[in-house]
């Protein structure tokens, strides 16, 4: 089954910290932390569990919405997301918060005086969790946090991090760095640290911290990925084995072909966490991504009950 020509992109575009990568052809099996730390210079997302269970090869993921002019972050495991999935995407590494060139991010900064890594493994995906949560924080309607503060929650700082598994810092210095951000903080409550002594006022403490300012912060989206993005977004299928149905009628189309029985394997794409779980070694002739069919991606309600559809992620349905 042929795409319509207007909609097709001959290569893989994406950015990886605001600068652009093009992939002309790549086996749709390749994730995207084995092409981060195969062929960029961005190597902090580190291959552990191979499950999405542990979070150090956390990234941030962002999506442009031309319909609402909007960028959609959210935390996803690069060693599960397929390189194809991020076509038209941002990923954020914690090179791309900051690094010994530029300068170090508050997180990171906040994480060394507040102790909260010793390997350090795990620390690039406990960095972006955070920066992920900050992000969203600040998209939220509430008030202006005090001056060096964010306006997120010390709950959501705590839940932040609760993907991400550390095996020898202990939570306490992690989760007190990532609560130094929340704009509902007791000071007092906070362990630990370099920044201040034991007996210091609260003015003293809030002076000593790493400054942070959400005005500041970085842009997770460039603008030359939303001018392509509002153009073209799907792969040319004829070159990458990856299918991109927008309707639920090209869907049947492409698994009416398979039930023909002529020995194809293909695999439906979401998340793929099911290459975690079931450890697959195997690829597959012909990948199909169901996230361009509105339909799976549409929750309803009526007297009836509720409809959920196959895309929605747990986080989303967490939020109704």
């Amino acid at each position: 089954m042929e795409q319509s020509e207007s909609t097709v992109n001959n290569c893989l575009v994406f950015a990886v910290n605001g600068k652009r990568f093009e992939v002309s052809t790549i086996h749709p099996s390749t994730t995207v932390l084995e092409f981060l730390r195969s062929h960029t210079p961005f190597k902090g997302p580190k291959l552990s569990c191979g499950e999405g269970g542990c979070g150090a090869c956390v990234v941030l993921l962002s999506k442009y919405n031309p319909v609402h002019d909007q960028v959609d972050d959210c935390t996803v495991s690069s060693c599960l997301t397929l390189l194809c999935s991020v076509n038209g995407c941002s990923i954020t590494t914690t090179e791309g918060l900051g690094n010994t060139k530029d300068g170090f991010h508050p997180i990171h900064e906040r994480f060394s005086g507040f102790h909260a890594s010793q390997c350090g493994f795990c620390t690039p995906g406990m960095c972006m969790s955070l920066f992920s949560a900050l992000v969203n924080a600040e998209k939220t309607p509430r008030p202006e946090p005090p001056w060096g503060f964010s306006k997120l929650k010390v709950s959501e700082a705590e839940t932040a991090i609760a993907g991400n598994l550390c095996r020898c810092t202990g939570y306490r210095p992690i989760a007190d760095a990532c609560k130094s951000f929340a704009a509902d903080v007791d000071m007092e409550d906070l362990g630990f640290n370099s920044f201040w002594r034991k007996g210091d006022s609260k003015e003293v403490k809030l002076s000593s911290l790493p400054l942070y300012n959400h005005n500041d912060e970085i842009c997770t989206f460039p603008q030359f990925l939303k001018n392509e993005t509002r153009s073209t977004l799907l792969l040319d299928s004829s070159r990458y084995s990856w299918y991109n149905p927008v309707t639920i009628e090209e869907l049947q189309s492409l698994l009416g072909f398979v039930e023909d029985g002529n020995g194809t394997r293909v695999k439906l794409v979401v998340g793929n966490t099911g290459m975690g779980y079931y450890k697959e070694v195997e690829s597959y002739d012909k990948y199909i991504d169901l996230r361009h069919i509105p339909e799976f991606s549409t929750i309803r309600r009526d007297n009836t009950g509720i409809s959920i559809g196959a895309t929605i992620t747990i986080l989303k349905l967490l939020k109704l």
